[in-house]
């Protein structure tokens, strides 16, 4: 009997392992984003974006060294602005067309580093109808 327990804590140990060594590798080593980092993060960026439908489409970020941005994809736009807050890119929406029109809506997101170099921002936010998520990949 405390064997198959044993077991069992042992399959369930591996499974947990599996599963957060499968998520890093996605998204890579995190990296805390400096007040004067901006600049650094600046270029073009792809991946995706899942709607608060639960529909993904991809999409392409173009960030400027001042913090502008634009986000294409899935038959819309996006402008809006970020800057560094808490170690992190905050991004407010200054307007949105193609039929996802939306109020203001802020998204935080996280960088980290893939094993390859590819730095990757993983980030979420809330628009009026929901919530949304996305990760993108910086082009080399």
């Amino acid at each position: 009997m405390e064997s198959t327990r044993r077991g069992v804590w042992i399959v369930l140990l591996i499974v947990v392992f599996t599963a957060s060594a499968q998520g890093c590798a996605s998204t890579g080593k995190p990296r805390f984003i400096g007040p004067n980092d901006l600049p650094s993060l600046a270029g073009t960026w792809t991946g995706w974006v899942t709607l608060p439908s639960g529909r993904a489409f991809e999409a392409t970020t173009s960030l400027s060294p001042n913090g502008d941005y634009v986000v294409r994809g899935g038959g819309f736009s996006a402008t809006g602005r970020a800057v560094v807050k808490d170690g992190n890119l905050l991004l407010t929406s200054t307007s949105t067309t193609g039929g996802l029109a939306t109020d203001q809506r802020t998204s935080t997101a996280s960088l980290s580093e893939r094993s390859d170099g590819a730095l990757v921002l993983n980030g979420s936010g809330h628009a009026d109808a929901g919530p949304f998520n996305f990760l993108i990949v910086r082009q080399k």
